[in-house]
């Protein structure tokens, strides 16, 4: 009987997987979200941090911010699945 590997040869595609997945969901949630808010309008009356001051910058880390949020899920499930309790 041959020993199982130490890494399973599956984990490479199960990571692209989630990057994929949470890729995707992260651009419609970044359209979505900037489709109803406008950055510029965000920082209210005072004056914006230097970094704020584009929108464009506020478009990219509000893509991150979700990309990061969609793949933890994302990893979540795929570990909630992989443990599960044989039946």
């Amino acid at each position: 009987m041959s020993e199982r590997p130490a890494e399973s040869p599956r984990t490479g595609r199960h990571v692209g997987v989630v990057l994929w997945c949470s890729f995707l969901s992260a651009s419609v949630a970044a359209m979505v979200a900037f489709a109803l808010v406008d950055p510029a309008a965000m920082h209210g009356t005072g004056e914006a941090p230097h970094w704020w001051t584009t929108r464009l910058t506020v478009y990219g880390l509000g893509f991150f911010f979700f990309w990061l949020v969609a793949g933890l899920a994302s990893a979540l499930t795929l570990y909630m699945v992989r443990t599960e309790p044989p039946s």
